[in-house]
């Protein structure tokens, strides 16, 4: 599908109230079929687990399986990340958002419909609380790279990101105790997750490496 399609292009996503009780946020963009949600809603009842997705039947789908089982530390919603995600959380009250295998979208008129861009990650610099984190993963290098070069860009910068591996590096070490079904693909293949994770400066502190 084509984020870009008119129909997309009409903001419509829908606030999503954190319950007051939630230790942490944990929000998955371009969820598909939940599977990390899912996994990691499981794992952590004392957080609140939000998957987005712009495939409105998949919204639905998950959203009933979540009833089904009883996940009552996890919700759904539609949103187009580019489009209309500033409409979706109060600021400041996101731990972790996880961009897991995004379309790498190869052709170069393609590459506007790329999820990380620098109006993605003001809105996401918003949302999160201070010292929290943006998690990015693909298992496209050019992809990743591509992302990687927005987030060390001085833009992404001065809004407070900063790489917990160091400059320009990436990092094996998945911050969560689960998995998107892509990542399990790609590991059983035995082919590396190229993975990411930006923390945003809490304000008057020092980077570390």
């Amino acid at each position: 599908m084509n984020p870009l399609g008119a129909h997309y292009l009409v903001a419509r996503a829908e606030r999503i109230d954190v319950p007051a009780a939630a230790e942490r946020v944990e929000v998955e963009l371009g969820c598909a079929d939940a599977k990390f949600s899912f996994e990691l809603a499981a794992r952590r009842p004392q957080d609140f687990v939000v998957g987005l997705e712009i495939r409105e039947a998949l919204v639905e789908r998950n959203r009933e399986w979540a009833q089904r089982y009883g996940h009552t530390n996890l919700a759904f919603g539609y949103v187009n990340v580019n489009v209309d995600l500033a409409r979706v959380f109060a600021p400041a009250s996101v731990d972790r958002f996880h961009v897991l295998f995004p379309d790498p979208w190869f052709k170069a008129r393609h590459r506007k419909r790329r999820v990380v861009d620098p109006a993605m990650l003001e809105v996401v610099a918003t949302q999160l609380r201070p010292g929290g984190e943006l998690h990015v993963a693909s298992d496209v290098f050019e992809l990743a790279l591509a992302a990687m070069a927005e987030l060390e860009a001085p833009e992404a910068e001065a809004l407070g990101f900063y790489n917990l591996a160091g400059e320009w590096a990436f990092t094996r070490d998945n911050p969560c105790e689960a998995s998107s079904r892509r990542e399990d693909t790609t590991l059983a293949r035995g082919l590396r997750v190229w993975r990411m994770r930006y923390q945003l400066r809490t304000p008057g502190a020092k980077q570390t490496p």
